[in-house]
């Protein structure tokens, strides 16, 4: 079997009945491995519908 396209969907949940809807699709070459572009596409997909929060940088004056 050969792939020659993936593609990735998923929705985001808004609440109040509303979502959001993001989908990709790769066109692969002879080089590329599908679980590698798979991958690359879910991480694609998570991180523009849920982008990654800033981690608090503890400083001296912060107190524990």
């Amino acid at each position: 079997m050969k792939i020659e396209t993936i593609t990735y969907k998923r929705v985001k949940n808004l609440g109040s009945y509303q979502s959001e809807t993001m989908e990709v699709t790769a066109v692969l070459d002879q080089y590329d491995e599908p679980d590698e572009v798979s991958e690359k596409l879910r991480e694609l997909v998570k991180n523009q519908l849920f982008p990654p929060t800033p981690m608090s940088v503890a400083t001296e004056t912060d107190s524990f």
